[in-house]
């Protein structure tokens, strides 16, 4: 069985005040099934990583971490990653990756990308692992398959996240903007020309687990007369929800996935989702419509947090994006608000005797009808009643208070 010694150079992010790195992560590796998974590559970038690949016809192999005793989760609490065909499972310093068999069905190049990481003090310190399947009926190939040369594969990354009032947060939170971009295999990013991967497909298209919506990154149109290429380099969309959202980009031929990536990103609830509390708008206060590309169902107006007699508050308004009418908006109204929360905290409370908690309601024109709270933030779904002296349209929004 092949064993080799890997040492993983990394950039972590640190303090301004750091003047030492942390210690990078050092590995070694043990492929326990050679016939059937091998060790393509390493890169030593500011994000290092380490390829792996296999045919298909499933395999075992093992990477420990030589200098930190323990590795952190993969995602929220969780040790274990399972993608269908591949499974990664943490214990204590190893990295055990299972890769099962494939069926007829599967597709025939898929790649994977996991993040691992350990806590050097209060820093982190990271390993990428990349593994891809090619099923064919030789083996692993080369980092070349046959077939689909290295010009045709593409990758996902997250390039930058905003979060909401553009506070200071070192992970990105739900209500953020999330900024992603397609690059070639070696993490090549062109803004401007055309990438070469783009003339492999009839189409390359953004989906994720558990999302109704898909968002088309590239399209070739030909015609007798013409032929066009249509490609979003770069894209962005905000997330309505915590945790981690697995998505795919694939690319299509001939109505099938000839070749698909997956990213991984984990979205951290702040006081309440996006909300930190302690940024108080006193100058010029906005409002952000909030969008997800991948679930277009609602939208939202999220607006900046003031204050009102230096108590704090905010507001997230469902929009009319859709152009409804009024009569069937209103119910669209409510119905956004009770998936928004029932996605973050649940289904909440009767309202009733609640307002007396708020600080920062209006005077008039409103009820009350739903109540949430977390360990920091109350929340209120307050009915707004039709006012024609005051121009206000019946509708359901959040108010949001801190405790």
């Amino acid at each position: 069985m092949p064993f080799m010694v890997l040492v993983c150079l990394l950039l972590t992010a640190c303090d301004k005040d750091d003047v030492l790195p942390a210690r990078p992560m050092e590995w070694s590796y043990e492929i326990i099934t050679p016939a059937n998974v091998q060790f393509l590559k390493s890169t030593t970038d500011v994000s290092p990583s380490y390829f792996f690949e296999t045919n298909g016809k499933g395999g075992d192999m093992v990477m420990t971490c030589e200098n930190y005793d323990v590795l952190n989760p993969i995602s929220g609490d969780s040790y274990v990653y399972d993608c269908g065909w591949a499974t990664l499972k943490i214990e204590g310093s190893q990295v055990k990756i299972h890769f099962a068999p494939s069926t007829p069905d599967d597709v025939a190049l898929t790649h994977e990308e996991i993040q691992i990481s350990a806590n050097d003090g209060d820093r982190k310190v990271y390993t990428l692992i990349g593994f891809s399947r090619v099923i064919n009926e030789e083996g692993p190939t080369d980092p070349q398959p046959e077939g689909l040369p290295e010009e045709a594969k593409f990758k996902m990354i997250m390039s930058e996240y905003t979060p909401f009032m553009k506070i200071e947060s070192p992970l990105p939170a739900p209500l953020d903007l999330i900024t992603f971009r397609i690059t070639d295999i070696n993490g090549e990013y062109s803004p401007i020309d055309i990438p070469e991967f783009t003339h492999y497909y009839d189409s390359i298209v953004w989906s994720a687990d558990d999302f109704p919506h898909t968002f088309k990154v590239a399209e070739n149109k030909v015609s007798a007369e013409s032929a066009e290429t249509h490609i979003t380099t770069q894209w962005s969309s905000h997330f309505f929800k915590s945790g981690t959202v697995k998505s795919h980009l694939k690319g299509y031929r001939d109505g099938k996935v000839e070749y698909e990536t997956s990213h991984r990103i984990t979205l951290y609830d702040r006081n309440f989702l996006g909300l930190e509390w302690g940024a108080i708008n006193l100058q010029k206060p906005t409002n952000l419509t909030a969008y997800c590309l991948l679930d277009r169902n609602y939208e939202y107006k999220l607006y900046d947090i003031v204050a009102k007699g230096y108590n704090p508050y905010s507001r997230f308004v469902p929009v009319n994006h859709k152009l409804l009418p009024d009569a069937d908006f209103l119910p669209t109204t409510k119905k956004a608000v009770m998936i928004l929360m029932e996605n973050s905290i649940g289904t909440g409370e009767n309202a009733n005797g609640k307002e007396s908690l708020f600080k920062c309601l209006p005077e008039k024109g409103v009820v009350a009808e739903r109540y949430w709270e977390n360990e920091t933030t109350r929340m209120l779904m307050l009915h707004q009643l039709p006012d024609e002296e005051e121009l206000a349209e019946e509708s359901f929004y959040l108010h949001i208070e801190p405790k």
